[in-house]
């Protein structure tokens, strides 16, 4: 939120005195001799600041003053100086405030047990507990020589998050059973010439501290939520060793709050705030500062935890009831924009009226809801469209039903022409066989034990079955979805079936006492497809001479005894490698236009390669109207390998032979179907 915000201006009234990498490569590591702090406080305050504040603690003695060689080597003169004293004199001269800090951890030699004193009176109102404040061990104070030089001092704990990112700062502490307070907001009361203090609270524990015309909002454990202008370098930085050598107009420090720290990679002061993950913790200080002054204060109320949870239910509720009242597919659409709602909600209440509540709780909130909401309207519509499935199944064909389901809104039924290879077949003889089987409901259950492999097969090759009629089944491929290599699918689908035809019939013949042999017709051209009937009861199915011409085409498997015939349409749709021969050249009933027909040669029959090369000699003589070789090449067929297509062959060569008058023609007219 901070991010997307933007930066805010700087305040002018605050400057950071900046311990930066070109001071010490100047003057020497840190720490520096304490003669050296002092003149770089006296030349800062030269320049007339408002209040100078110390992001630094001297917690041991200055190793190098001169008077500490006193003690290795007695015959040097007393007045060697003691920078030590030269700091705590600077401090008991110049307005500067001091800093220290405090530790959670068990006390060591380093750290103090005693108090540091604030020249002010804190009274508490209304407080019934303050239990969560925060309660440091102990403190890592200046020496006591500074320390007591100071006018007065504040902590500078800057305490991260569980995610190391600055986002609240302690502006009190209970040391001792004694407030405390930080070093930004001690330098602000001092400034503001208040020595009396406020702080509020009720049962939940502290609300907020105020002096003169401050007041401050602040949390339970007495932090105040930093509204973070922007990043490092975002308030004007002097470098100390200018301030040393007097390179500075007065102007830059005169009535300003200055910040003496450091932003030194080696002296590990940098920290982690939404703007910047590396910022000197003198500039959070400067931040709090500015925060105070400013008076736009971010807070979080003490029953805050009500409010989040008021917030999630009303959300909740309101999400499960608008996404179960609106369309499937408005769903995603209406989600973003509730987060957006959401992000913008919150991020108002923030900015513009300092509201800190929690986004993280309601943005899951909303993300579990939408996903909820999904997965029940997912299931509803999973079992509508199951119900939906078996009214259909009983009507359209399986392909159709479920683009119906997926494609609702499509004008798929619409009537179209539209290029399909056409599939029939049947049963041969059935009526011998039905008068075998005695019992209609042992006829009608060996139908399905035939049936059902037979259209599995057409289904798992993209086929549509168009309807059953009888003992016969029509299917079609390429409508009413395109299919991509259709002729060879739906010739795949037919081998496939001649070839299950003999397992099928290991366990009706037991069964039944009957051998199911079919033919299968199958034919490639246009037809109109769409969605036919009467009103209130209508089917999707294909017409056209097409679908009639595959129909004959099934009904030449029994006049030349053979089990898959296709015409030449389809044969030349064929990209795929099978065995297949030219048959003839037929005008069925009804057509006018003669068409050529192939037979498609199964496993479950055996031609020899003498025979297929008789064969062709025997079919090219009669086409080119040599008859009388013609019927030698066909003797010789039947009498090695005999077949009805021969002696039909065979009875037409002799017709033409005995009746030399007739004109010749390798075209046979069907007077039936």
């Amino acid at each position: 939120m901070f991010v997307l915000r933007g930066e805010l201006p700087k305040n002018n009234n605050i400057v950071i005195v900046d311990i930066d990498e070109k001071s010490l490569n100047k003057y020497g590591q840190w720490p520096w001799s304490r003669n050296l702090v002092a003149t770089l406080l006296t030349k800062i305050n030269q320049h007339h600041p408002g209040i100078i504040g110390l992001d630094i603690v001297f917690s041991e003695p200055d190793r190098t003053s001169p008077h500490r060689l006193k003690k290795q080597f007695p015959n040097l003169p007393d007045t060697l100086p003691n920078y030590d004293a030269i700091l705590a004199n600077t401090f008991q001269n110049l307005p500067i405030i001091g800093g220290y800090i405090f530790t959670f951890e068990d006390k060591d030699k380093n750290q103090h047990t005693n108090i540091p004193i604030i020249p002010a009176i804190i009274i508490q109102k209304g407080l019934k507990h303050n239990e969560t404040i925060l309660r440091p061990k102990a403190a890592i104070l200046n020496i006591p020589l500074l320390q007591d030089a100071l006018y007065s001092s504040g902590f500078f704990n800057n305490l991260p998050d569980v995610n190391g990112m600055i986002r609240k700062v302690p502006l009190l502490m209970e040391y001792d059973h004694t407030f405390l307070t930080s070093l930004p907001l001690e330098m602000v009361r001092i400034y503001s010439n208040q020595n009396r203090m406020n702080i509020t609270g009720d049962t939940y524990g502290i609300e907020a501290l105020s002096f003169g015309a401050f007041h401050i909002p602040i949390d339970n454990f007495g932090r105040l939520f930093v509204n973070f202008r922007g990043a490092k370098h975002h308030y004007e930085y002097i470098s100390a060793s200018d301030i040393l050598e007097g390179n500075i107009q007065s102007s830059k420090l005169q009535n300003k709050f200055v910040l003496v720290g450091t932003s030194a990679l080696g002296l590990y002061d940098l920290r982690a705030i939404a703007y910047d993950s590396n910022i000197p913790g003198v500039e959070i200080h400067a931040n709090v500062i500015d925060n105070l002054l400013t008076g736009d204060y971010l807070f979080q109320p003490s029953n805050h935890i009500l409010y989040n949870i008021l917030i999630l239910w009303i959300l909740i509720f309101t999400l499960m009831y608008l996404f179960n009242q609106i369309r499937s597919w408005l769903i995603i659409p209406f989600a973003v924009v509730v987060f957006y709602g959401v992000y913008y909600l919150f991020f108002t209440l923030l900015f513009h009226y300092g509201l800190v509540l929690n986004l993280l709780f309601p943005l899951l909130a909303c993300i579990i809801t939408l996903i909820i909401s999904i997965s029940i309207d997912y299931i509803i519509s999973y079992r509508q469209k199951e119900e939906a499935k078996k009214i259909l199944g009983k009507k359209v064909s399986t392909s159709v039903m479920n683009h119906l389901i997926q494609h609702a809104n499509e004008e798929l039924v619409t009537p179209k022409e539209v290029e399909t290879t056409i599939f029939f077949s049947d049963i041969q003889g059935f009526t011998s066989i039905s008068e075998n089987i005695e019992s209609p409901d042992k006829l009608i259950s060996m139908l399905n034990r035939y049936m059902t492999p037979m259209v599995e097969s057409i289904i798992q090759h993209e086929g549509t079955i168009d309807k059953f009629i009888g003992d016969a089944i029509m299917a079609y491929w390429n409508a009413p979805l395109p299919v991509e290599n259709h002729a060879d699918k739906a010739l795949q689908s037919a081998i496939e079936q001649i070839e299950k035809l003999k397992e099928i019939n290991h366990i009706i013949t037991p069964q039944y006492n009957v051998t199911i042999n079919i033919g299968i017709g199958l034919h490639s051209g246009l037809v109109t497809a769409g969605d036919m009937g009467a009103k209130g009861r209508s089917d999707y199915t294909i017409i056209g001479d097409n679908v009639n011409l595959a129909s004959r085409l099934e009904g030449l498997t029994r006049y030349y005894d053979v089990q898959i015939l296709i015409s030449k349409e389809t044969y030349m749709m064929l990209k795929g490698t099978y065995h297949i021969r030219p048959l003839d050249i037929v005008e069925v009933k009804g057509k006018s236009k003669p068409v050529e027909v192939f037979e498609v040669i199964c496993n479950t029959k055996d031609i020899t390669d003498e025979e297929s090369t008789l064969y062709n000699k025997a079919l090219h003589a009669f086409r080119e109207g040599l008859i009388k070789e013609a019927y030698k090449h066909f003797f010789q067929l039947q009498e090695h390998y005999p077949s009805k297509l021969y002696i039909q062959y065979l009875t037409r060569c002799k017709y033409f032979i005995d009746n030399p008058a007739i004109p010749f023609t390798p075209i046979l007219k069907m007077s039936t179907k």
